[in-house]
């Protein structure tokens, strides 16, 4: 476990370069103002029981009450998700608009999801937005490994 955390932290400094070059800084420019001196990266093992039809009933949309994990962002600067491909990860791109529309986040073999967390969307004053999501029930048990940088 602690192999893989060095391995997630090591695969998260690049992107926050990469991040700072998109807003015209210095590719170390993190690194220089301190934000990786002390980092407080957590890596959280999730696991969603599977739900059986008795327990949903004839429930044809999602309510708050049986949500896996209910609409959030995550508070840092990114999140590195590994799914183990069982669907129910949703995002919405739009998180302003009144009525919110949920699109299914594809499982790719061997990749990593990233979402932008609150903390970068106020370093860059919105102009990268943290990622709004959600997980629904699917009827299938489902784990992932988040990583929050």
């Amino acid at each position: 476990m602690e192999a893989y955390y060095r391995k997630l932290m090591s695969a998260g400094k690049p992107l926050l370069s990469l991040i700072a070059l998109a807003l015209n800084l210095d590719d170390k420019f993190f690194e220089n103002v301190g934000a990786l001196d002390k980092p407080s990266a957590f890596l959280r093992l999730l696991h969603y029981p599977a739900f059986s039809h008795l327990c949903l009933g004839d429930i044809t949309r999602y309510d708050e009450e049986i949500l896996g994990a209910s609409a959030h962002s995550d508070y840092g600067m990114i999140t590195l998700l590994a799914t183990d491909g069982v669907p129910g990860l949703q995002v919405c791109q739009d998180k302003d608009r009144q009525q919110r529309v949920w699109e299914d986040v594809p499982h790719i073999e061997g990749a990593l999801i990233v979402n932008i967390g609150d903390m970068t969307e106020r370093w860059t004053n919105c102009l990268f937005r943290s990622t709004l999501h959600r997980v629904i029930p699917t009827g299938q048990e489902r784990y992932s490994a988040a990583f929050f940088f």
